[in-house]
């Protein structure tokens, strides 16, 4: 079966195979590259990620989104052309033993975060602190019963770098490319000091997180959970129980599929 995260800045694809119970990540299309480019179909780009052994095998897949309506409908046209059904997952109250911390909406809950939380709490036995960092970096609790306990939503690393390079008129533009170079360290040029203050904002996110966790899990043990696209980068600063999940959000889908929920 095919599994979609449409982000806000680009759609992932992966194949849950349902025989030996795997995720095989397929690949990602920015959404700027098939909005703005008129030349190529959304359809072709889909056929150089989705091989045709596995058009042939789904005609249904399972999908969650925080992307905006345009890329939602796009993606619903492009994939009926290629005789592919979506099931759009949406956040829940309560839903395979998790339960939602937004009481009075809960499907104001972002529906990434719903599903990582689902992912999560399969995988880990404990008490969670999950961190996911992509165009925002969002951070969420999740106890080992299942309860969430709520989170934060901060800019993520492109996002500073836009806000820095838009909204000053010398700092200029730094490419998200250079971000591999970012140091915990005085930085000695323009550049250096966007990038390096930018990740000792991030990484002072999950510190300032981790020292919260032991009052909210009663000062009980927890796991660090770092995942989404600017994972590696961020938990090669981290240390203690640190545990990198890159696909929770699809292992959240691939249990919705499992129960047909």
């Amino acid at each position: 079966m095919l599994l979609i995260d449409a982000g806000n800045t680009r759609c992932k694809f992966a194949w849950w195979d349902k025989h030996t119970d795997s995720i095989q990540w397929l690949g990602a299309i920015e959404h700027q590259h098939w909005l703005n480019d008129l030349s190529r179909s959304l359809k072709d780009i889909l056929l150089g990620v989705i091989n045709s052994e596995q058009l042939e095998d789904t005609k249904e897949a399972l999908g969650v989104s925080v992307a905006s309506v345009q890329v939602v409908d796009t993606l619903n046209q492009s994939l009926a052309e290629l005789g592919i059904n979506v099931r759009w997952q949406s956040t829940r109250a309560t839903q395979l033993g998790v339960v939602n911390a937004y009481r009075e909406k809960p499907e104001a809950l972002g529906a990434d975060r719903w599903l990582a939380l689902l992912g999560c709490h399969k995988a880990i036995t404990g008490h969670a602190l999950i961190i996911d960092a992509g165009t925002a970096l969002t951070v969420d609790w999740l106890t080992r019963d299942g309860q969430h306990l709520g989170g934060w939503i901060v800019p993520g690393r492109q996002l500073m770098l836009n806000a820095l390079g838009q909204g000053t008129a010398q700092l200029g533009n730094v490419p998200i490319e250079q971000s591999a170079q970012a140091r915990l360290e005085p930085g000695v040029s323009t550049r250096e000091g966007m990038l390096h203050g930018i990740e000792a904002s991030l990484i002072g996110v999950v510190y300032e997180a981790a020292k919260l966790s032991p009052s909210l899990f009663n000062d009980e043990a927890f796991t660090v959970v770092v995942t989404g696209g600017d994972s590696e980068q961020l938990a090669s600063h981290l240390s203690g129980n640190i545990c990198r999940i890159d696909d929770l959000t699809f292992k959240g889908l691939r249990l919705c599929a499992d129960n047909q929920q």
